[in-house]
């Protein structure tokens, strides 16, 4: 058996629902679910998982791209068949949980250079499910941080942090790169 890694997975909403945050453990599984409405917290929550080495984020490092284009990842999505929240070129006003995580990746940015970040899409993660050995233990949607209204968020976080753990594994696909293109904000992993 390998060493411990911990990977966290963010659902990132706007200021009402804020950030939905799960926490792998490679070893045991899902260990936490913890819901914060601003970034603050954040950070020094993560600090507590010392084999933290990953951060799977689904939100864009920015809210808005500069230039002519759409993003090549999320083209790229869209031509597979999903859904895509597109990032706003300037000068088009960012939805606002886009605006939320920037902040998030922004504070995320200072916190260690040992745990990288990762964009991730949950939708198209959820399709490999049949694939996943994972188990998420009901006892963390008890009451307390976790509410009912969340529930769909914290799935998505765990989403997240799954898609971590395939690309740690050397297991997930990108999408944002087209032979010597690459997106201008990274590859989105799934």
């Amino acid at each position: 058996m390998g060493a411990v890694v911990v990977i966290a997975g963010i659902d990132v909403g706007g200021v009402k629902k804020g950030f939905h945050v799960s926490v792998l453990d490679s070893d045991i599984g899902f260990v936490d679910l913890h819901n914060f409405h601003s970034t603050e917290g954040i950070s020094d929550y993560l600090r507590g998982f010392d084999s933290l080495k990953l951060i799977a984020i689904d939100c864009p490092p920015r809210a808005q791209i500069n230039g002519p284009r759409t993003r090549l990842a999320e083209r790229q999505i869209n031509q597979a068949g999903f859904k895509v929240q597109w990032t706003r070129r300037l000068p088009l006003e960012p939805d606002e949980w886009m605006l939320n995580g920037e902040k998030l990746w922004k504070s995320l940015e200072k916190f260690s250079p040992q745990v990288q970040l990762i964009e991730t899409f949950p939708t198209i993660v959820s399709r490999e499910l049949g694939d996943c050995e994972l188990v998420l233990p009901l006892k963390l949607l008890r009451g307390g941080q976790v509410e009912r209204a969340g529930y769909k968020d914290f799935i998505d976080s765990c989403l997240c942090a799954w898609a971590g753990m395939r690309y740690q594994n050397g297991e997930a696909r990108g999408f944002g790169q087209d032979g010597d293109e690459v997106d201008e904000l990274g590859i989105i992993w799934c």
